[in-house]
């Protein structure tokens, strides 16, 4: 783990931190942990929210288990499935979230006021 590492988000199950030294994003969810550098997050991200719910759910209706969403991560032996509530969580976690603006204060701008 990097140690400057700056959270990007963060939800109850999971938390993305970019590290400005290895430019690298670590995503963490439950029990996964996948460090991605920016064109692989932003891929991933495109993939996720591709993913239609209800299609799997119908797809996969005669699972014993309750997990029915397929999450590919590259590799033909390795696939992650994750319920609806997870798959809703996880793209909250990937959402990017608007920057805040910092409104100056009158203090904060130099402008030397000259009056004609």
């Amino acid at each position: 783990m990097c140690p400057s590492a700056q959270t990007v988000s963060q939800t109850k199950n999971g938390i993305l931190t970019y590290c400005d030294h290895s430019k690298l994003f670590q995503l963490v969810y439950n029990n996964l942990c996948f460090e991605l550098y920016d064109w692989e997050l932003i891929a991933f991200k495109e993939y996720v929210f591709d993913i239609d719910p209800d299609y799997w759910e119908v797809q996969l209706k005669e699972t014993m288990h309750n997990k029915r969403i397929p999450i590919s991560i590259g590799t033909k032996h390795c696939i992650v499935v994750v319920n609806r509530e997870e798959l809703l969580e996880l793209k909250q976690l990937l959402r990017e979230k608007k920057k805040h603006t910092h409104l100056l204060s009158s203090q904060e701008i130099a402008y030397r006021h000259l009056q004609n």
